[in-house]
């Protein structure tokens, strides 16, 4: 018999939504709030909750994109004057992923994380 280590679960348990779950998130959704929001109000997947609408038949909103060309100038003008990704993206109110993202359309080099090694 294998123990377990304290505190931890080899087999975390899934939750189960109710059709009446379903029915709300669905609601939810089509009333505006997103997928990662729902998800962890109901503490599941984002993918489950991908699942759910789609066996709805529920139409997915289109993805927007967060940031404008002059926000993006905004942001490579402070990356530039040697601010972090990460604290232009908390200034922007973007996740790190997103401007990272929105630097690579733009053309606008990312430095290496001090510390990281350059990669080959």
């Amino acid at each position: 018999m294998v123990l377990e280590e304290e505190g931890r679960l080899s087999n975390p348990v899934q939750r189960r939504l109710s059709d009446l779950d379903i029915d709300a998130l669905v609601g939810a959704y089509l009333d505006g709030t997103s997928i990662d929001a729902l998800a962890a109000s109901l503490g599941v997947n984002r993918t489950t909750i991908i699942s759910h609408l789609d066996r709805r038949g529920t139409a997915r909103r289109k993805s927007v994109r967060k940031m404008t060309d002059g926000s993006v100038l905004e942001a490579a003008k402070h990356y530039a004057e040697g601010e972090s990704l990460k604290v232009v993206a908390v200034r922007l109110d973007v996740d790190p992923r997103t401007l990272a993202r929105e630097f690579q359309r733009a053309g606008v080099p990312i430095r290496l994380r001090r510390g990281w090694p350059p990669s080959t």
